[in-house]
């Protein structure tokens, strides 16, 4: 039988969390996932009081990591989410030994326990090469997916914005009908009124070779404005009108003037879209990918290259390098090395 919660536990991990909101300055989001890290260690640890902690128990709680499991998947937790549910529990360790009534028991030195080895963190370092589609995948995708109605040209919308500008999916869920400019052929993100990254501007223009998409794009916007009468403020890609069917479910009606609440549905026409061409689900995020692997093989200057990176918002060259440059395929490195494929 699981032991009842400990109120001053509770109370401990509330006035943590409250910490991290307002001092550390975290997302809802991170928020969300330190207070499952909290929970996972509070139930594992039998909800013992924190102020009994003890470095075995951070140790025996790392052990059990290794074969724990994703309740909804059933899979064992990657390496990745097990670093940041100890993440999560070092930082916790840390803010409480110097907190009134714990500190004669635990040592800032504590937290180290919470750790993953160090072959594990060498690997999470580890350049990898991620899935992406090519831009003439991506076109492809483009040219199959219908647009008979609104909301049919609003997906068709959203996939033509991944190709030309990779925005993320979180900044292109929120973005209005005034943040593209026709006249500069780009997207405005202010984060005044998008959710961007770290709340940065960036000002992102359509790549070439997208023909189609803009046309698609710029269809859409005139689309909205004079057969929807939207304005400016309006959503660039409105969230879908469900209504009860004929049958008596639920059933996509329409669109209404209003954003989505999350990006999952976006995330959603992306797979669809992906599925329709029999590609499989890169997701919105492999768009920027795509981009880089584009401007690996055009950038002919660190200028270029750097064009390509603050195009996708990086404020840092090191970024783009390190987290979208990845590796290359050895056949490519050997052509480069050797100087040209072998005849």
């Amino acid at each position: 039988m699981a032991r009842k919660v400990l109120e001053a536990n509770e109370r401990v991990k509330r006035d943590f969390l409250e910490y991290r909101k307002f001092a550390g300055r975290l997302s809802e989001r991170s928020l969300d996932k330190e207070i499952a890290a909290l929970e996972r260690f509070d139930v594992w640890n039998g909800r013992k009081d924190f102020r009994r902690f003890h470095i075995e128990q951070a140790m025996g709680f790392c052990k059990h990591l290794e074969t724990a499991t994703n309740p909804k998947t059933r899979k064992v937790l990657s390496k990745s989410t097990i670093n940041g549910i100890l993440s999560a529990l070092r930082a916790f360790i840390l803010w409480l030994s110097q907190r009134e009534g714990y500190r004669k028991r635990i040592r800032p030195k504590d937290a180290d326990y919470f750790n993953i080895s160090r072959r594990d963190a060498a690997g999470l370092k580890a350049p990898s090469t991620k899935r992406a589609p090519s831009a003439t995948q991506a076109r492809h995708v483009l040219s199959l997916m219908p647009s008979a109605t609104d909301i049919q040209k609003r997906d068709r919308a959203i996939v033509a914005l991944l190709c030309l500008a990779a925005v993320r999916v979180t900044a292109l869920s929120t973005l209005r009908l005034k943040h593209i400019d026709l006249g500069e052929m780009c997207v405005v993100q202010d984060p005044r009124e998008v959710v961007t990254k770290f709340g940065n501007q960036t000002t992102s223009y359509f790549v070439s070779g997208f023909e189609e998409a803009e046309t698609v794009l710029i269809d859409w916007l005139q689309h909205q404005r004079t057969i929807l009468l939207r304005d400016d403020d309006d959503p660039l890609f409105p969230k879908t009108e469900m209504g009860v069917g004929e049958a008596g479910g639920f059933e996509a009606k329409g669109m209404d003037r209003d954003f989505w609440k999350t990006a999952s549905p976006v995330r959603g026409i992306i797979k669809a879209a992906l599925e329709r061409a029999k590609l499989p689900n890169y997701g919105p995020h492999a768009f920027r990918h795509m981009h880089i692997r584009d401007a690996e093989k055009k950038a002919t200057t660190i200028e270029e290259f750097r064009a390509y990176s603050q195009n996708l918002g990086h404020a840092s060259l090191l970024t783009t390098l390190g987290s979208y440059g990845g590796t290359i395929s050895k056949q490519r490195q050997k052509e480069l090395i050797r100087g040209g494929p072998e005849i």
